[in-house]
């Protein structure tokens, strides 16, 4: 089992509405996306979260249209909880998905 950051984020999209009600619970949900104000969980409505995938791009991609910034799950989750270390945004996202984390060497 792969557990490459591109791995997680494709986990993460499978459930994009669980990580948007775990770390966006500020947020609701309005057709099929996630309405929150910003990613630091802010209520409002200037970021969104595309919650399945459509014509319009995949799962998981967010936009904040107030400030013009985007990404995918784990930009979110980083943004989300402050954090700059890809391993411990990784170590995150294991928790969140209930894998084990990986051993450090």
């Amino acid at each position: 089992m792969s557990n490459s950051a591109h791995d997680l984020a494709q986990r993460l999209c499978r459930d994009a509405e669980a990580v948007c009600r775990h770390y966006l619970s500020a947020g609701r949900r309005e057709g099929g996306y996630w309405l929150v104000g910003d990613a630091r969980n802010t209520p409002g409505r200037s970021m969104f979260v595309r919650l399945k995938e459509s014509l319009k791009g995949p799962a998981g991609k967010w936009t904040d249209a107030a400030t013009g910034e985007h990404g995918d799950l784990l930009d979110l989750i980083a943004a989300n909880r402050r954090i700059d270390a890809k391993r411990e945004l990784l170590d995150e996202a294991h928790r969140f998905l209930s894998l084990p984390t990986p051993e450090r060497t």
